[in-house]
Formats: C-alpha cells, sequence, structure tokens
C-alpha cells in the first residue's frame, strides 16, 4: 500500500478561566481504492449491476490494483461553524447524515485555507453521495473519535485527476459544492480513467 504521509490537522482551542486551554483538533485520513476496467466488466457480468460500488468488489473479494492514503486536512471555517452549531443544537442545522453528506474531488492544486468554501483552483470536481456514515468510538488511550464516509464514484464519474478532497452536505451527486464544505485536503492520487470504480473513504478523527 502505498501511503501520503503529509501530517496535517485543524484545531480548535477553548479557553477557561484558569488561563489553560482545551483544544480540539480534527484531521482526516483519506484511503482512495481502485478498481480497473476489466475488474468493472466482471463483475458487471457477474452481479448484473450496472454500477457496481466498493463494497460489491470486496465482497467478492476482488482486490483493488492500488490503494493509497493521505493523512491531513484542513476542517474549513464554514465546517467548523457547522459542528458547533449542531453541538449547541441550533434551529435548523442540518446533520452529516447519510442523506446529506457528499465526498468531492477535483483536480486543483491551490492550497487549502480555513476561508475556503469550494474545491479552490479544480476547473473539474464532482461530488458523490456517501454510501453510510459510521462512527468509531473511542478505545485505550487519548479519547478519540472517528467518522467515516465512504463513496464510490462510478465508471462515467469524476475521470479526471483526483488532487484535491472535501467533505460537502449535498443530497445528489453532482459537480458544484452544497454549503458548507466541512475540510479540504491536497494530494495527488493520479488520474482516474473512464470505465474505472474508484472509491473515496474518509475517515475524521477528533481528539
Amino acid at each position: 500500500m502505498s501511503t501520503d504521509a503529509a501530517m496535517a490537522a485543524d484545531g480548535l482551542g477553548v479557553s477557561v478561566s484558569g488561563g489553560l486551554a482545551d483544544v480540539v483538533r480534527g484531521t482526516t485520513r483519506w484511503l482512495v481504492e481502485r478498481w480497473d476496467a476489466d475488474a468493472v466488466a466482471w463483475v458487471r457480468r457477474r452481479t448484473g449491476l450496472v454500477e457496481p460500488d466498493g463494497a460489491v468488489f470486496r465482497e467478492l473479494g476482488i482486490a483493488s490494483y492500488r490503494t493509497t492514503e493521505h493523512l491531513g486536512n484542513a476542517i474549513l471555517s464554514a465546517g467548523w461553524t457547522r459542528v458547533l452549531n449542531l453541538v449547541i443544537g441550533t434551529a435548523a442545522t442540518q446533520a452529516f447524515d447519510a442523506t446529506h453528506t457528499r465526498i468531492g474531488v477535483g483536480d486543483g492544486t491551490t492550497a487549502v485555507t480555513t476561508a475556503d468554501t469550494t474545491l479552490t483552483g479544480s476547473t473539474n470536481k464532482y461530488f458523490k453521495l456517501v454510501s453510510g456514515v459510521g462512527i468509531v468510538a473511542a478505545g485505550a488511550g487519548p479519547p478519540t473519535t472517528t467518522l467515516t464516509f465512504s463513496a464510490s464514484f462510478g465508471s462515467s464519474q469524476g475521470n479526471f485527476a483526483w488532487e484535491k478532497f472535501g467533505i460537502d452536505q449535498g443530497t445528489s451527486d453532482g459537480a458544484t459544492e452544497v454549503a458548507p464544505l466541512l475540510n479540504a485536503a491536497v494530494s495527488d492520487q493520479g488520474t482516474k480513467a473512464s470505465g474505472q470504480v474508484w472509491t473515496a473513504t474518509a475517515a475524521l478523527s477528533f481528539t
């Protein structure tokens, strides 16, 4: 497995009267799995599915021809605002649930700033509704809780260079961000070709 270990995390400091500060840190581990056109064609014949997703390939024991990881992101200002509104129960604040969360990819290489509201610098981009949302509770050691999101990009979706990633709150597949954009990262993951299926998984850890 190839690992891009560009370490980055975004933090939110909370001051208390004693002069100390608790810092909430959030970072994302991005995992990209890839299946080529031959594997996709075989699964289509085997299952009758027009657009098999990553879960189908795994169930059939078909390994990704290349799997890579990137560790790091920036939690954007709009994303932190949404998280804090959810914490205090602000009315009409939409949660990042299975029907309101998408993973987006773009071909931009512009450095991320916390003020970003789009996958800046991307000529091509595509957002895919996640297949589910999961929570991994804290285990032994420092308190850590991880949110996981995964989305499979079909044979005709996202066929361009994957160099930028983010999570927004859209409800259907498309090429335009739906506010707020929670986070963003820059990582060159290669170019997805027509006929291939790639799955992007984002694991957000807060400590």
